[in-house]
């Protein structure tokens, strides 16, 4: 049986210089997990390109530092308008 808890789900939202990086989840922790993979695929590619770069694009473990993360939460079958849930 499917319980109501089952049915949300979490979006993680970082929004840097360049990017609005996303993670989804089904909770907050899970979702923050997908972001920071997402964050660290995206450092390595730039890094390869550019590696002088190193010390000034931060590695996921200290995002909080240079970012802000924003947790969006969900339910399936939902509709909203702003965040806010109204169907």
């Amino acid at each position: 049986m499917e319980t109501e808890a089952s049915r949300g789900f979490v979006v993680a939202e970082m929004n840097t210089h360049h990017f609005m990086f996303r993670g989804a989840g089904r909770n907050r922790e899970t979702a923050r997990a997908a972001l920071l993979n997402a964050w660290r695929v995206h450092r390595t590619a730039l890094l390869a390109r550019y590696p002088e770069r190193t010390d000034s694009i931060p590695d996921e473990a200290g995002m909080e530092q240079h970012f802000k993360i924003y947790y969006l939460e969900f339910e399936a079958d939902a509709g909203y308008r702003d965040g806010e849930r109204i169907v």
